[in-house]
């Protein structure tokens, strides 16, 4: 029984996945459950039925859409209303694009201890520096047991 000058909460519930109540099902005010979706519903004074909850909330109310994530996911937006996953990549790999998706890449030019990196612009004026058209990076000083670390290495550009 009510308290006086309160309204019970009725609970109005479906076992069926995707199926959301109507106005018709619903008073003003009126909760309604999904239990198989995890969806929590009301119905507005306006007598409109509005999601409050998800159980996994879809990047389109703000949340991520995800369920689980494994150590070095990346959420990334994959679509104007989406955010996928991506996985973590391998040793040596880089973030980049690869197809007009975002992927780990191997970057060419990689040798054991140094990576060279091509300068790109656009054909009226091709990127260089110093007259080159390559950048070298080499990290031969640094001790095998430092990759990876966070130790600086100097890079000489030339």
């Amino acid at each position: 029984m009510a308290q006086s000058g309160y309204t019970p909460i009725s609970l109005y519930y479906s076992t069926t996945a995707a199926t959301s109540p109507t106005a018709l099902n619903l008073v003003p005010g009126e909760l309604a459950i999904n239990i198989t979706d995890g969806k929590l519903f009301y119905e507005d004074n306006a007598g409109a039925v509005q999601v409050i909850a998800w159980k996994t909330t879809p990047a389109t109310a703000g949340g991520t859409g995800q369920t689980s994530y494994t150590t070095g996911d990346l959420l990334y937006a994959s679509s104007s209303t989406a955010l996928s996953k991506l996985g973590i990549g391998s040793n040596g790999q880089v973030l980049g694009v690869s197809g007009g998706a975002l992927a780990y890449i191997t970057p060419s030019g990689t040798t054991g201890s140094s990576l060279t990196i091509a300068l790109t612009g656009g054909a009226a004026a091709p990127a260089t520096f110093n007259g080159s058209a390559a950048v070298t990076i080499d990290y031969s000083t640094v001790g095998a047991d430092q990759v990876g670390t966070g130790v600086a290495m100097a890079i000489a550009l030339g």
